[in-house]
């Protein structure tokens, strides 16, 4: 028996069956074809010809897997599954000539791990892309400077800050503040998970340039992640004023401004 004979009888007589991939499979159907599929996925190993469409259609194999969101310790779970059922049957076929086993399994190895690479890298520049095409998206997202009350401006931010946008809005914030006569900015990043260090210092300049030009930012929400990174950084936090969401953000600014909120009635007197 082959190489190629005992990686055939493998497949044919395989059942995989894995918890996490459970999910993709519950039609019978679809579960028989992508059985036949990986049946020639791993007799394609063998046959010797690893040109240019060879590496072209595990790249493809690759980038389906990654578009379904198929796991990646799934994909290496099954090539693990394969080979050592493909040991056990070479160990029977040459239980009598060992060395030939070894020797096929190791050239069988060095296949699998040139497919194993190809679909890495294609998960990698795959997720990649998705990533970049997210961030590009965010990059995107306008970030309005609201004017709130007389004197006062309202800043929402949402999605990833970093060092690009962070010079957006510092130019935008500060064009309102002069166009609008502000004295102070409510800056809410609550929906701000985390920014880099750069971006950290440049919200930081942001508020102190504002300050320069007679206007006092308060950032609001600022969450655990983003105060350790100004924190570790060394960002110089003496100057600004912080507060934990929006509401104290605008009742600390109204303050600011000499703002007073009464209740004209209560509540059983509006019903």
């Amino acid at each position: 028996m082959s190489p190629a004979q005992a990686i055939s009888c493998c497949i044919v007589s395989s059942d995989v069956r894995i918890e996490e991939t459970s999910a993709f499979f519950h039609d019978p159907q679809v579960l028989e074809r992508v059985k036949r599929a990986q049946q020639q996925y791993f007799l394609r190993l063998t046959q010797g010809n690893y040109d240019l469409a060879y590496a072209e259609n595990r790249l493809e194999i690759g980038a389906i897997h990654e578009r379904i969101g198929l796991p990646v310790k799934a994909y290496l779970g099954m090539y693990n599954y394969y080979l050592r059922a493909v040991a056990t049957r070479l160990a029977e076929a040459y239980r009598d000539s060992p060395r030939q086993a070894w020797s096929g399994f190791l050239s069988l190895m060095k296949l699998t791990f040139l497919d194993i690479g190809l679909a890495i890298d294609t998960y990698i520049n795959s997720r990649e892309l998705t990533i970049r095409e997210q961030q590009e998206a965010i990059q995107e997202l306008p970030t309005p400077v609201l004017p709130f009350r007389e004197g006062m401006l309202l800043v929402p931010i949402i999605g990833l800050i970093d060092s690009q946008r962070a010079r957006a809005l510092t130019e935008q914030l500060l064009g309102a503040v002069r166009a609008n006569r502000a004295n102070m900015v409510v800056m809410d990043i609550t929906s701000v998970q985390a920014v880099d260090s750069k971006a950290a210092n440049h919200l930081v300049q942001t508020v102190e340039a504002a300050r320069l030009m007679g206007a006092t930012v308060i950032p609001a929400g600022v969450s655990p992640e983003i105060a350790q990174t100004m924190v570790t950084v060394g960002v110089e936090l003496g100057r600004m004023t912080t507060v934990g969401d929006l509401q104290s953000g605008i009742e600390r600014a109204e303050e600011l401004l000499g703002y007073a909120v009464t209740r004209t009635r209560t509540r059983s007197q509006a019903t």
